[in-house]
């Protein structure tokens, strides 16, 4: 069937429609949709036999036909892609290139399929093994064809799947797995000290993943009722629950010289109070109501005393910095003192200003927190640090970075 003997409908018609006479409408201009990109694979298959290069001087075809269409690059490739698998072609020398599907194109082409189920009945035959006979090939393109008639383009790819399966039950032969495992997460922090995070895990972290949370995200019923959380809310409270067991584990690896916590920083009449806020160490503040609850099963380490109220100064007796120094220290700085550096403090390690080497002393006076990063650039690029009146470090560039050498200070972390 041809486009023009389908009359489109007037603005008019469409407004006054009722639902009945909607969705026929609907069905009228989806069918004109289909038959469009059908012919611009028609005449992307045209131009691709010519020679894209000689005759219209572009690179390929995707680009010619967005450069004249704007619609822009990506649909111009998909549409250039499906247009050559339903559509024969052939080489400059003239040989043909046969279609891959082309009972698809007929279809599409009369506006009965659309290009979504032509995408998948593509990757079916794409997927044919070579030992499949051309009537065979043909008999499974025509059973696809016929269901994407009235199925959605879904139902054609789980039917293409099955005819695979009875072309080839052992299915494809299986690669060699990776090295290491396909595993990423990346975090983005919020202003408000909130995250989002995405990643993509292999198939057995996975499975271990969802065995561990789909317990813990269960619904639960309460004295007030139901459980009213999304799906959404259940998995994430998941998995932090999955993370605070992780956390009460004696086989947790430790940091910074001390067990994995999580550090919350207020002053003891805003904990006696609960009015206010407290500071949590990768930024973002807590109300002092949910602080007063994490005090319930905590350790409360007191600032002035250090932790089991051990000296905070030891001079030269010792060059490694102490648990209750670092406290001390990541309430201070809060992350790395660097100027411009936004790592955390779980990031960082202590430093002396004056270097022990030169004798510099391991009191809370001369330490401060660098990433690892930032404390070689102190060693051997020419910074300096400096105490500032207000016992807080100054960083003193290298003269050609500033002739004035301007101390700075780092303003991202919260004080």
């Amino acid at each position: 069937m041809s486009s023009t003997l389908i009359r489109f409908p007037s603005l008019a018609e469409i407004r006054r429609a009722n639902p009945v006479e909607a969705a026929e409408i609907a069905r009228r201009l989806a069918r004109i949709y289909n038959e469009c990109d059908a012919l611009f694979g028609v005449l992307a298959a045209k131009v691709e036999t010519e020679g894209v290069k000689v005759v219209y001087q572009y690179l390929n075809t995707a680009l010619w036909l967005d450069d004249v269409t704007q619609i822009g690059p990506a649909a111009a490739k998909r549409i250039v892609i499906r247009g050559k698998a339903v559509n024969s072609s052939s080489n400059l020398d003239g040989t043909e290139i046969p279609a891959i599907a082309p009972l698809a194109g007929i279809a599409a082409r009369a506006g009965e399929i659309t290009p979504a189920h032509v995408d998948e009945i593509v990757a079916t035959m794409i997927k044919m093994p070579a030992t499949v006979s051309d009537r065979d090939r043909a008999g499974a393109e025509k059973i696809l064809v016929d269901l994407a008639r009235q199925a959605t383009p879904l139902e054609v790819r789980k039917a293409g799947d099955r005819l695979l399966n009875t072309f080839d039950p052992d299915g494809p032969e299986p690669k060699d797995p990776p090295e290491r495992p396909q595993r990423e997460l990346a975090f983005q922090e919020h202003r408000d000290g909130t995250a989002s995070f995405k990643g993509k895990l292999d198939n057995l972290a996975y499975a271990q993943l969802r065995a561990a949370l789909d317990p813990l995200a269960k619904p639960h019923s309460t004295e007030e009722g139901r459980d009213t959380r999304s799906q959404w809310e259940r998995q994430a409270d998941a998995l932090v629950d999955l993370v605070r067991l992780a956390m009460t584990s004696k086989k947790i690896p430790t940091h910074g010289g001390d067990r994995v916590h999580v550090a919350v920083t207020l002053d003891f009449e805003t904990l006696k109070s609960g009015i206010g806020v407290a500071m949590l160490d990768f930024g973002g503040v807590i109300t002092a109501a949910e602080a007063r609850m994490l005090a319930c099963d905590c350790k409360i380490i007191p600032a002035v005393l250090g932790m089991d109220s051990e000296p905070m100064d030891l001079g030269r007796s010792k060059r490694i910095i102490t648990p209750g120094q670092r406290c001390r220290l990541v309430m201070r700085d809060r992350g790395c003192a660097f100027p411009g550096c936004n790592k955390h403090a779980k990031h960082t390690e202590g430093h002396h200003i004056v270097f022990w080497a030169n004798g510099g002393q391991t009191n809370f006076e001369n330490l401060t927190l660098l990433c690892e990063r930032h404390h070689r650039l102190v060693h051997c690029g020419g910074w300096e640090v400096r105490m500032g009146g207000d016992g807080r470090p100054d960083f003193i560039p290298p003269a050609y970075l500033d002739p004035l050498r301007r101390p700075r200070r780092n303003t991202l972390h919260a004080t």
